[in-house]
């Protein structure tokens, strides 16, 4: 059994440095002592004070509130093209530039919230923060609210609906490669 009172110091240090520590995982780690330490989390949340939010924060939930992804918006606020975020993918992973479009594929899914945030690799992360702020990881972890019948878009392309929802790796023949293994964690 793990050391809940350890746990709890941990998370405690982590919230006062000012990163957002993620409860779940501390919990998960707690093993049986879940129960314990989410109540010792719960009762110290209830009595420190609620920190200032800061820049990304807000921009992160003035996108959710236009009904932007807030991925992309941060790239956008950083005035960086999805070409250069794309090019930086590729040499930083050192991965063969003819599967270029495929990482372009993948990243753009996660930017639009259509791929889960915890199945990428760290590294993919690590690349994103240095070229689109250290935001990044924060912002494609938050969820657009689901659109209502009158915010429907018609989308027209000459691309098939089916193939545009589908994964990289089956829009490329099934196989998967460590391009999917990055950007899933191997979970189609």
């Amino acid at each position: 059994m793990a050391d809940v009172v350890a746990l709890f110091e941990e998370y405690a240090a982590a919230y006062a440095r000012g990163e957002r520590p993620q409860a779940r995982e501390y919990l998960e780690r707690a093993g049986a002592g879940a129960d314990e330490l989410a109540g010792l989390i719960s009762a110290w949340l209830r009595a420190v004070p609620v920190p200032r939010p800061d820049a990304d924060g807000t921009a992160l939930v003035g996108a959710l509130a236009a009904a932007e992804p807030p991925l992309l918006a941060l790239r956008v606020e950083q005035g960086v093209r999805v070409e250069e975020v794309v090019d930086a993918l590729v040499d930083g992973l050192e991965l063969d530039r003819a599967k270029r479009g495929k990482v372009k594929r993948y990243y753009q899914r996660l930017e639009h919230g259509l791929l889960e945030p915890s199945g990428v690799s760290r590294q993919v992360w690590d690349i994103l923060k240095k070229r689109i702020g250290a935001g990044a990881e924060r912002a494609a972890s938050w969820a657009a609210p689901p659109l209502t019948l009158g915010q429907a878009a018609y989308l027209r392309s000459d691309e098939p609906l089916l193939q545009r929802l589908s994964t990289p790796a089956e829009s490329d023949g099934g196989e998967q490669d460590d391009i999917d293994r990055l950007f899933t964690g191997g979970v189609p």
